[in-house]
């Protein structure tokens, strides 16, 4: 009998804090999942062998990953809201290991779209059928990957099609800012306040009035996800995708995508 005191316990126990801060965080406990690893491998395990490290993070990552999986199915939007906000996390972290990653550093925006639209292609599809997903929900994780790369593929070529456009009508379109903006420094022309009314013009601009409020709401308000999808009575993951969907909408704007930098900081 393994006691809690133990140094395969404390190894267990160890994996399990750190698959859950990978991936489950506020749907799994450290107890809870340190019990199943290991009950799930002395159903695995041959006589008095010791399991490997490798071996008991493969097992906290399935069992992670099915519970994920079930949080991102569940009715209930509370617990939905934690597995967004988990599998947001997971891609982002994961994100920074893949041959993407590298091949779109220059791409400012590269990072922020492909997550983005990774998470929308998750979300759309499981507002379209409650069991959407893997067959088996601990593979739910590389099925999410799986997702990402894909929507990484796809950025690339459109980037690449973009590309093709030609000097001249790149030309053209820088010429079209006014030759005062093309070199202002709102650090230094303009006051806080009158950039806090350029900054509030560009966001009601905005046609949709969720874009507005969430951007508001960010920039004025100073308020995270959850106090915005407590007061707009909707999902975390509504709230990501309309402030996405705003900015990019705002990128049309660079002198105003300028501004919001500087508000940011």
């Amino acid at each position: 009998m393994i006691e809690r005191g133990d140094d395969l316990w404390s190894q267990i126990n160890f994996v399990a804090n750190q698959a859950i801060r990978s991936c489950a965080l506020g749907i799994l406990t450290t107890d809870a999942l340190a019990q199943q690893i290991l009950w799930e491998w002395k159903a695995q395990c041959k006589g008095d062998e010791t399991p490997s490290q490798g071996l008991l993070r493969r097992i906290a990552l399935r069992m992670c990953s099915r519970a994920l999986c079930e949080a991102w199915r569940s009715p209930q939007l509370e617990v939905r809201n934690a597995a967004y906000v988990n599998l947001r996390r997971y891609l982002e972290r994961f994100w920074g290991y893949t041959r993407y990653a590298y091949r779109l550093q220059q791409d400012t925006h590269a990072a922020e779209d492909v997550l983005h639209q990774a998470l929308e292609e998750l979300y759309q599809s499981i507002t379209c059928n409650p069991q959407a997903g893997p067959g088996d929900p601990a593979s739910f994780l590389k099925w999410a990957q799986t997702i990402l790369i894909r929507q990484a593929h796809v950025y690339i070529q459109k980037r690449d099609r973009d590309s093709c456009l030609s000097i001249e009508n790149k030309q053209e379109l820088y010429n079209e800012i006014p030759s005062d903006e093309q070199h202002y420094d709102p650090q230094q022309q303009i006051e806080r306040q009158e950039l806090h009314q350029i900054l509030k013009d560009a966001i009601l601009s905005l046609r949709n009035h969720n874009y507005q409020q969430v951007l508001l709401c960010t920039y004025f308000a100073d308020m995270d996800e959850s106090e915005m999808a407590s007061l707009l009575h909707v999902s975390v993951q509504e709230i990501y995708m309309w402030r996405y969907r705003a900015l990019r909408a705002l990128r049309k704007k660079p002198e105003i995508m300028q501004f919001l930098q500087v508000w940011r900081e």
